[in-house]
């Protein structure tokens, strides 16, 4: 019984230092509860200057008027460098498409001479080739590009070019005569 009534005494006295605790505590600071443990006399003067700065406030939202619209007004002018820049460079791009088409125009030009002279070419050299001995033929279109070859072969007389390709070596053949791709 003894130890019955020291272990209740122990547990009023844990239960009244503890609420004599909480009570002090949470009336000296804002919110213990809540871990804020800022002076609540601070806390309440600075509850009262905030509301005494109210008409200071209205100075800060017209800074503030005045900032955004400065904003305003630099952000006009970026959009309207903007689409000047936008502008240029469509002109440019305009004056690349132009340029591209004369360079087509010019390549065609010159592929054109190009495949007149090379007719000519291939026109004298035939020409060459068929009074030449089918063997030497032979030899020198084995030396020749691909190409160029074929073209020869092909554009001969149907009887001279038998003849040559007849002296040729069958790889040689089979290369002049396949299907270009």
């Amino acid at each position: 019984m003894k130890n019955t009534i020291v272990y209740a005494l122990t547990f009023i006295l844990a239960f009244i230092g503890t609420t004599a605790g909480i009570y002090i505590l949470n009336n000296q600071y804002v919110n213990m509860f809540k871990f804020d443990f800022r002076d609540a006399a601070v806390v309440e003067k600075a509850i009262a200057d905030s509301l005494a700065t109210m008409s200071s406030d209205s100075l800060m939202v017209s800074d503030s008027l005045l900032v955004i619209q400065e904003n305003v007004h630099k952000k006009n002018e970026l959009k309207e460098h903007l689409s000047e820049t936008k502008s240029e460079l469509e002109k440019a791009e305009q004056e690349i498409s132009n340029k591209d088409k004369q360079i087509e125009n010019l390549r065609n030009r010159l592929e054109q001479q190009n495949d007149g002279k090379y007719d000519e070419w291939l026109k004298s050299t035939i020409k060459l080739y068929e009074e030449m001995a089918v063997n030497k033929a032979g030899e020198l279109l084995k030396t020749l590009p691909e190409e160029e070859a074929r073209d020869l072969i092909y554009a001969m007389k149907k009887k001279k070019a038998a003849e040559i390709l007849s002296s040729l070596d069958t790889e040689t053949v089979k290369k002049l005569t396949r299907a270009q791709k």
